[in-house]
């Protein structure tokens, strides 16, 4: 089963709310853009929902009415074709993956362990990667894999420069073993020990992030050639963000950590000197992946 997402309706909000996206997005062909620009937005309006809600009912009733809505997408649309040139078409075991994921966002939020981590970090990046596999017409199992280690990275590398900010909303995203299950109210005055867990926490998820962002690079020369060089560019300004963070030895962890544009020209130019030159990104060498998480396969 699959649902489908207007391309006209989501483009336009891409340049203000994912400005690294859009910025890798340039290496796209216009259409691939569009489409995953469709994507990228509808998720991001669906993130919204949760997030800017009064109150955790609100928001719960917002995400059944949007889960819903894709359901009677799909029953309307069913046999449309996939190249459908205004419609994205994803597929709904994703979409509901996606949903279980921003019910975590619901209410308090404190993530209690590694093995939550990685749920939570595929449910609401893990399947942004199988989706975008789709919306680039790549359907081969090993690429869907690379590409949920990629979301999966991202999201380390957004809960480790977000603390902060997400304790603000009362969230722990941090599991709380390693941080002594510290309350987001510690996370914003901390203690010189706290202080110094957070650090540690932080710079952990950047080292936990590594290894999925090196699957994700072996997993590139899978996908159409139009696609690779914006998908590789996408995965090291996230990167670099976390190498950035690593750098600070995360010592300015209350302040978000953004990328100049010079930066992020600078990183995009290596990509296409790597893309050029490196035989992984032109030729699939099998590399095993971590795909879904042990706790969501069972």
């Amino acid at each position: 089963m699959s649902a489908r997402i207007n391309i006209s309706e989501h483009v336009a909000s891409l340049k203000m709310h994912g400005k690294s996206f859009y910025f890798a997005g340039f290496f796209l062909g216009r259409n691939e853009f569009k489409r995953a620009a469709a994507l990228y937005s509808f998720l991001r309006y669906v993130d919204d929902q949760v997030d800017e809600a009064p109150n955790p009912e609100v928001a719960r009733e917002a995400l059944q009415q949007l889960r819903e809505s894709t359901l009677l997408s799909n029953a309307s649309k069913v046999g449309a074709d996939e190249r459908d040139i205004n419609n994205v078409a994803i597929a709904q075991a994703s979409l509901d993956e996606f949903f279980r994921g921003m019910a975590y966002d619901i209410g308090t939020v404190a993530i209690r362990n590694q093995a939550e981590l990685l749920d939570y970090c595929y449910c609401v990046a893990g399947t942004v990667g199988e989706m975008m596999c789709q919306v680039l017409h790549c359907h081969d199992v090993r690429a869907t894999n690379h590409a949920n280690d990629l979301g999966i990275a991202m999201q380390m590398t957004n809960i480790a420069r977000d603390v902060y900010a997400d304790a603000l909303l009362g969230r722990r995203y941090i599991p709380g073993d390693w941080v002594q299950n510290a309350s987001p109210s510690e996370i914003l005055a901390p203690s010189a020990a706290m202080d110094a867990l957070i650090r540690a926490a932080i710079l952990r998820l950047i080292k936990e992030s590594e290894p999925y962002y090196r699957s994700a690079y072996y997993g590139i020369s899978l996908l159409p050639l139009r696609s690779r060089l914006a998908i590789l560019a996408a995965s090291r300004l996230y990167g670099g963000i976390g190498q950035a963070i690593s750098a600070a030895h995360a010592n300015n962890w209350q302040q978000r950590m953004i990328l100049s544009r010079t930066r992020k020209t600078a990183i995009a130019a290596g990509s296409i000197g790597d893309f050029l030159t490196s035989s992984s990104l032109w030729r699939y060498q099998p590399q095993p992946s971590f795909g879904k998480p042990p706790a969501v396969l069972n």
